[in-house]
C-alpha cells in the first residue's frame, strides 16, 4: 500500500489553504464576481451535526474538541513511529485516538503522545500485503464484490458483497479470500448490503452546480490556485473525462476549461478526481463550500479523514448533510471502474453531488474529500444502509501542485 502511506504524508500536513462547509451549493466554488456574498456561519455546520449524528449541543462541541485532539496526535504519531502504524481511528466512547501497534515500544511512544495504544497481531505491512494478493485475485472484478481494503479496527481485511448480485463466482471469491486470511491468521470480515456503490454524475436541477458540457451535472468540490497563475476548483474526476471540455456554471454560463490538455483529469486505480480551469471573465474564485441552508463556511486547510471521525458533505443535489467516516483507504469496483485509497461515510448523497465538497471542524473547517459515489439510498430514504464514498483531497493537490483558497474561520 505504497500509495497509501505517501498519501498519509501528503494529507496529514495542514495546508494553508481554505475549504467551506457544502450545502446545496458546491464547496468553495467558483461564484460570479455580482453576487453578494453572504456572511459565514458555523452554525449551520452544528445544527446539521446535531440533526445527522443525533447529538446534543453540548455532545458536539465535546465531540468536535476531541477529535482536533486526535487529529494532533494523529500527526505526532506519524512523526513519532518508524513504520505506518497498523491502524488508527477515533473512538467516540472514549473520545481518544485509538492507534494499533504490534510491540511495547510503539505502546509506550501512542500513550505518551496522548493517544490509546491497542496492541495487535498484524503490522500495516502484512495487513497491506494481504491486500495486494485479494486484487491478484479479482483481476477484471468478481460480480456482486464491491469493494474490499484493510479492516483496521479488527487487524484483519474486509470485502463488501452486494447479495442481490451474488452467483457462484462470488461465493467462489468470498471463500478464496477466507483461505487467504486464514493461512496468513488474518481476520476476513464481510459485509453484505444490498446496494452497490456507483459514480454519482445524474441530470439533476436545483442547488450550485457546475455542468461539464456533455457528462451532466457535478457539483464543485475547492476552489484551487496553481503554478502559472493558474485558478480553478477540483471536483470528480469521472465528471472530467473529456479533454479540454467547456464548462458552465450554475447559471448556464462558461465559468471555464474542464481537463486542460487532458492531463487533469484521474478515474481509475490512482483516484477519482479532476480539475477545471477558472479563466472567463466575471467568475472569481471562493474559499468557501456552501453549508446549511446554503451559507458559506470558508477552509481553512486540509486535513486526513480518520475512521470514526465526524464529518460533513455538500452537494448541489443532496445539499447539507453530516455523517461519521465509516472506513479509510479502501477499493471500491463500481462495475465500470475500480479506483483505490477512497473512504466511505454513512452521511447520505444523491446523483449530481458528485465532486462535491467533504470538510471537517466548524469553527476552523479542514477539506478532506471530493465526493465519488454512493449507493441507491439517497437523502430522502437513507439509514444504516447508506453508502456514500469520498477521494481524498491530498493526493489531487499534490499531483497538480495546487494550493487551497482558503479563508478566515
Amino acid at each position: 500500500m505504497e500509495r497509501r502511506n505517501r498519501k498519509a504524508a501528503l494529507c496529514g500536513l495542514t495546508v494553508a489553504a481554505a475549504l467551506a462547509a457544502v450545502g446545496p451549493l458546491s464547496p468553495a466554488r467558483a461564484v460570479p464576481q455580482h453576487e453578494p456574498t453572504p456572511q459565514p456561519s458555523p452554525r449551520g455546520m452544528l445544527d446539521a451535526m446535531r440533526r445527522d449524528l443525533g447529538l446534543t449541543a453540548e455532545q458536539v462541541r465535546t465531540r468536535l474538541a476531541q477529535e482536533a485532539d486526535a487529529h494532533r496526535a494523529a500527526a505526532a504519531v506519524r512523526r513519532a513511529l518508524a513504520a505506518p502504524p497498523a491502524g488508527m481511528w477515533f473512538d467516540k466512547a472514549s473520545g481518544r485516538l485509538v492507534v494499533a501497534v504490534t510491540g511495547p515500544a510503539d505502546a509506550q511512544r501512542v500513550r505518551a503522545l496522548g493517544a490509546l495504544p491497542k496492541t495487535v497481531r498484524h503490522s500495516r505491512a502484512v495487513l497491506s500485503a494481504l491486500v495486494r494478493r485479494i486484487n491478484g485475485r479479482v483481476g477484471k472484478g468478481v460480480p456482486g464484490v464491491t469493494g474490499w481494503g484493510v479492516d483496521e479496527r479488527a487487524n484483519g481485511v474486509v470485502i463488501r458483497i452486494d447479495r442481490t448480485r451474488r452467483t457462484a463466482r462470488t461465493d467462489a471469491f468470498e471463500k478464496t479470500v477466507r483461505a487467504l486470511g486464514g493461512r496468513a491468521g488474518v481476520p476476513v470480515t464481510v459485509e453484505r448490503s444490498a446496494q452497490s456503490p456507483r459514480q454519482q454524475d445524474g441530470t439533476v436541477i436545483g442547488g450550485e452546480r457546475w455542468m461539464p458540457g456533455s457528462e451532466g451535472i457535478c457539483s464543485v468540490g475547492f476552489s484551487v490556485t496553481g503554478p502559472g497563475n493558474f485558478q480553478g476548483f477540483l471536483t470528480a474526476g469521472h465528471c472530467t473525462r473529456t479533454p479540454d471540455q467547456a464548462a458552465y456554471g450554475k447559471d448556464g454560463s462558461r465559468l471555464g476549461t474542464s481537463n486542460q490538455g487532458g492531463v487533469h483529469s484521474v478515474n481509475g486505480r490512482e483516484g477519482d478526481y479532476g480539475l477545471v480551469a477558472v479563466d472567463q471573465p466575471g467568475w472569481t474564485l471562493s474559499p468557501a463550500v456552501a453549508g446549511q441552508g446554503g451559507a458559506p463556511v470558508p477552509v481553512t486547510g486540509s486535513q486526513e479523514g480518520l475512521t470514526g471521525m465526524s464529518i460533513c458533505h455538500s452537494g448541489q443535489s443532496s445539499g447539507w448533510h453530516c455523517g461519521e467516516i465509516t472506513r479509510a483507504d479502501q477499493t471500491v469496483d463500481y462495475g465500470t471502474v475500480v479506483i483505490d485509497g477512497l473512504s466511505y461515510t454513512n452521511a447520505c448523497s444523491a446523483p449530481g453531488d458528485s465532486g462535491g465538497s467533504y470538510v471537517t471542524q466548524p469553527n476552523a473547517p479542514m477539506a478532506i474529500g471530493v465526493h465519488s459515489g454512493g449507493g441507491a439510498a439517497t437523502c430522502g430514504n437513507f439509514g444504516g444502509g447508506t453508502i456514500t464514498i469520498f477521494q481524498p483531497v491530498g493526493e489531487a493537490l499534490a499531483k497538480w501542485n495546487l494550493r487551497l483558497k482558503t479563508g478566515s474561520p
